[in-house]
């Protein structure tokens, strides 16, 4: 549960949020700050000597964080919820066992791993499900990489779109000209039923083939 923030809270600390952590035998603290109305928060996570082995920049100010071994390795890591339009907008810390440092992997929003696979599917939504999309993606060497992207937009020129993504490089696969039920008002046009993870599951190897 997050936690509940008060004025009376800001006004005695500007902590927002504080947790340590026992990880491979060194204490992390992580903390969230308030902003004082000028400047945004600051998120960064120090060690039990006090060092700060990992800071947020200024522009990513973290409205809430948790602790969660996100890649199953047994070591955790750290997923931090970001104030931004996008809902759910989340970026993934990882913890790296080998440097025993944090680093940021990139955006997870609302990831779940794709069963029996390496790879993970993300969802942001910014327009109560009218504007979304969604990337699928693994993890190596501390960093996320997409490999294919589902976009889906009810406006004008509406529907379904996918992509192969290769680095900075997105290619277009196909365009369904449809709507999702039960994601519009919208009464024009041709309705179907599309859940993601379904999609997900069943579909993620023709995005690397």
């Amino acid at each position: 549960m997050k936690p509940v923030l008060t004025p009376s809270t800001s006004k005695k600390d500007s902590v927002r949020q504080s947790k340590t952590e026992i990880i491979n035998g060194i204490s992390y603290t992580a903390i969230n700050t308030f902003g004082d109305g000028v400047s945004p928060g600051r998120f960064y996570i120090k060690d039990k000597s006090g060092k700060i082995v990992y800071k947020a920049t200024a522009d990513d100010e973290v409205v809430y964080f948790k602790f969660i071994d996100f890649n199953g390795d047994d070591y955790k890591d750290i997923t931090v919820e970001l104030r931004g339009v996008d809902s759910g907008a989340q970026d993934l810390i990882i913890y790296d066992v080998k440097s025993n440092t944090f680093k940021l992997a990139g955006d997870c929003s609302n990831a779940e791993r794709i069963p029996t696979t390496k790879f993970y599917y993300s969802y942001k939504d910014c327009c109560m499900g009218r504007v979304w999309s969604s990337n699928l993606f693994y993890i190596t060497a501390s960093k996320i990489i997409n490999v294919g992207n589902i976009e889906y937009d009810d406006n004008g020129d509406y529907g379904i779109s996918f992509y192969k993504l290769n680095g900075q490089k997105r290619v277009f696969i196909k365009k369904w000209k449809v709507r999702i039920n039960g994601e519009t008002p919208v009464s024009t046009g041709k309705h179907i039923d599309f859940i993601l993870k379904h999609y997900w599951k069943n579909h993620w190897r023709s995005f690397i083939e």
